[in-house]
């Protein structure tokens, strides 16, 4: 007769746990990256109005961090 192996158990990896800190971290760092990349004065727009885009305040404090960074701004 020929002997029986057998296979031991495979066991499923422990599923990863995020603490709520690094999902806020994460946000926090999609937030900024859309602020510096790709915002033209929308993320003030409702606090000062049409203001926001005439004067562009956030572009012009991020465009030296979007050159840096080598985001096309102009």
């Amino acid at each position: 007769m020929a002997a029986l192996t057998t296979t031991p158990p495979v066991s499923s990896p422990a599923p990863v746990r995020v603490p709520l800190w690094g999902w806020l971290a994460v946000g926090a760092l999609l937030l900024l990256v859309y602020a510096v990349g790709y915002d033209q004065g929308m993320l003030l727009s409702p606090v000062l109005g049409k203001l926001s885009s005439a004067n562009n305040y956030v572009h012009e404090f991020f465009h030296d961090g979007r050159h840096l960074l080598g985001f096309p701004c102009h």
